[in-house]
């Protein structure tokens, strides 16, 4: 399972967790936005497949997610990525 954290930038002080088993073309990518006291992994519309088995492909789904959890355009969205 390959998990990346999403932080800095346009999320400000927030975190948000991505992750997916690279391996497994139809392994779910999941998405914690740590908005709760608790971890809440829910899966997306993506699958391993769509990122192509690759990290940078899941951070390129997580930065389009984190942007559209944030209200603004994918392609003016920054923020910083670390495989964890």
């Amino acid at each position: 399972m390959t998990t990346i954290k999403l932080f800095g930038g346009d999320l400000g002080n927030e975190e948000m967790m991505i992750r997916c088993d690279l391996s497994e073309a139809s392994s779910p990518v999941q998405v914690d936005y740590r908005n709760e006291i608790q971890d809440v992994w829910e899966s997306t519309q993506y699958q391993a497949a769509d990122v192509r088995h690759r990290t940078k492909g899941l951070i390129a789904i997580g930065k389009q997610l984190a942007a559209e959890a944030v209200e603004m355009p994918e392609d003016e969205f920054t923020c910083e990525a670390i495989e964890v």
